[in-house]
């Protein structure tokens, strides 16, 4: 319990933030050796940041490490979290675009088809 202290004192004097954007922008700015897709070198990598912070790396470094091994063996949504969490999420086209679905987009031609056939009703 004592050594958790020491560590968070230790990194409270560093001031360093410790958001899922500023750690995932931190290892992704790493340069990774040939064959970075085998887990060896990623644990090569949390042992890096174990001897640069002065203790071992947190948990949420290491959640952020397994994701990105995922995302470099291929798994496409890893790859999407890390993507996101490293602020370069793409940006919706318009207003409420990702939102809507097909089915949506047919319930809203049905409603438009009917609110004009209310209006030319009380029209003639």
């Amino acid at each position: 319990m004592e050594e958790i202290k020491k560590t968070a004192r230790r990194r409270s004097k560093k001031g360093a933030e410790r958001t899922a954007r500023s750690i995932c922008r931190a290892l992704l700015a790493r340069t990774l050796p040939a064959g970075a897709a085998d887990f060896g070198v990623l644990q090569t990598v949390a042992e890096e940041l174990g001897r640069e912070q002065g203790g071992q790396p947190d948990l949420y470094q290491l959640m952020m490490l397994v994701q990105l091994q995922k995302a470099m063996n291929g798994d496409t949504r890893a790859a999407t979290f890390v993507r996101d969490c490293a602020g370069d999420k793409p940006e919706a086209e318009g207003p409420g675009a990702a939102g809507l679905t097909d089915g949506d987009r047919a319930l809203l031609k049905k409603l438009t088809r009917r609110l004009e056939q209310a209006d030319a009703a009380r029209e003639g």
